[in-house]
């Protein structure tokens, strides 16, 4: 697939103008200062960067498929790179991998680790990537990988084959190179392979996943590239016969194209019941939040309520005592304190006053319990939602500890075909 924008085909930059330019650049650039070893060259972006730029602004001819091919032929001819070397295009930066050879005595117990000891080994691993933070350089440039090396847009099964344990190779001795100070050949590949055997297993998963997805997607590409794999003898569109290439699971079932295809299309269809799930039990949690926080709020404004009630209460209690008292006196005034001032009234005219006051606390005793009774009712309402949505977050979460433990039924053939795909792929 071209990697050109709409920008592109209305682009005034012209291949023919472009090529010699990055001809010229590979041709002349200074091999010595971008080769971290003597298998390995790194080309930044701040290096290649113009040279991408242009390449990627203009209209390719069909031949290329990308800016990558053409970057990959001039790197080819100017390094005289064989077809088990390796180029991988990271984040703007370029990768050039040799593959080296190293012969190993056939009578060595260790020949599989190129005659170093596994302690050794074990060693340079334990002081180089504590915490075996290999894996995570290592998975960090298989997407990569796969893309511009092992891509089944790229490769048939047999071609995949063919390339694809130089490829793992290479791309381990990238990480083993430029996280190690080992500078011997040999050590470098004894390393490799000690922590490509660790991996090899997780690294196919890997690339299987990958091919299941975008078939799943219904990519032509992957359809094609899985479609190899048949139980019966194929003859490719040039006529050429391929001998029965199967999908064989651990008890030799074949897989063929009818049930994978169907498996992918409900393992995506409970995925995506999962990821309802979780996305369901999102929303729920924040409801729940902002109901708590509702009923917090409500919990407040009732402690208020319930407070000023209560002062309510006291004044209507002690206004009615003082005009019970001046009821029963028979003085005609009386020394009464008002705002903090202590005043002179007739008894008459204060009683009056008394009872009014007494009338208006009542009355916004009356209101207070208004609004107190409809604070207890949101409450009590708000209390029943919340037990809703806890018992549906509850229900969720059951749910999804269940499908962590045991998973859906769908997912243990997925796997089955996931792991028969990986076996079948590292097949020589």
């Amino acid at each position: 697939m071209h990697e050109e924008s709409t920008d592109t085909k209305a682009s005034s930059l012209h291949f023919k103008d472009i090529e010699p330019k990055v001809t010229e650049f590979f041709r002349n650039c200074n091999l010595q200062k971008h080769q971290l070893h003597e298998a390995l060259y790194v080309f930044d972006e701040e290096v290649v960067g113009e040279i991408t730029s242009l390449l990627r602004a203009c209209k390719l001819p069909h031949s290329y498929d990308s800016y990558k091919d053409v970057m990959s032929e001039k790197l080819t001819t100017r390094l005289q790179l064989s077809p088990n070397d390796m180029i991988l295009f990271v984040e703007g930066d370029i990768y050039v991998k040799y593959y080296f050879k190293i012969e190993t005595d056939q009578d060595n117990v260790d020949r599989r680790a190129c005659g170093i000891t596994s302690s050794s080994l074990d060693g340079y691993k334990k002081d180089f990537f504590p915490n075996q933070s290999y894996k995570e350089l290592i998975f960090e440039l298989f997407p990569y990988v796969i893309e511009d090396v092992l891509s089944y847009k790229k490769n048939t099964p047999s071609q995949f084959k063919k390339i694809f344990i130089p490829a793992l190779v290479n791309t381990v001795e990238i990480v083993v190179i430029g996280h190690t100070e080992l500078d011997d050949l040999r050590t470098i590949r004894g390393l490799t392979f000690y922590l490509l055997r660790e991996l090899f297993d997780d690294i196919m998963l890997f690339i299987a996943e990958d091919i299941l997805f975008h078939f799943s997607n219904g990519e032509r590409k992957a359809m094609e590239f899985l479609s190899c794999f048949s139980v019966h003898e194929t003859i490719d569109s040039h006529g050429t016969r391929h001998k029965a290439n199967p999908i064989l699971d651990e008890s030799h079932h074949a897989w063929n194209l009818t049930t994978i295809r169907s498996t992918m299309i409900q393992h995506k269809k409970a995925k995506q019941a999962l990821y309802e799930k979780k996305s369901a039990m999102s929303v729920i949690k924040k409801k729940l939040e902002l109901f708590k926080k509702d009923q917090k709020t409500l919990y407040k404004q009732s402690e208020i309520t319930k407070k000023r009630l209560d002062e309510l209460e006291h004044k209507i209690l002690h206004t009615r005592m003082t005009a019970q008292k001046l009821s029963e006196s028979d003085a005609l005034e009386v020394t009464f304190i008002e705002d903090n001032q202590e005043k002179v009234f007739q008894r008459t005219v204060l009683l009056g006053k008394l009872f009014k006051k007494e009338d208006a606390l009542v009355g916004e005793k009356n209101t207070l319990r208004r609004t107190m009774d409809e604070i207890e009712n949101k409450l009590s309402n708000k209390q029943k939602e919340i037990d809703t949505w806890e018992k549906k977050y509850s229900e969720n979460k059951e749910f999804l500890a269940s499908i962590e433990a045991h998973g859906y039924p769908i997912d243990k053939q997925y796997d089955r075909i996931l792991r028969a795909l990986a076996k079948t792929l590292a097949s020589r």
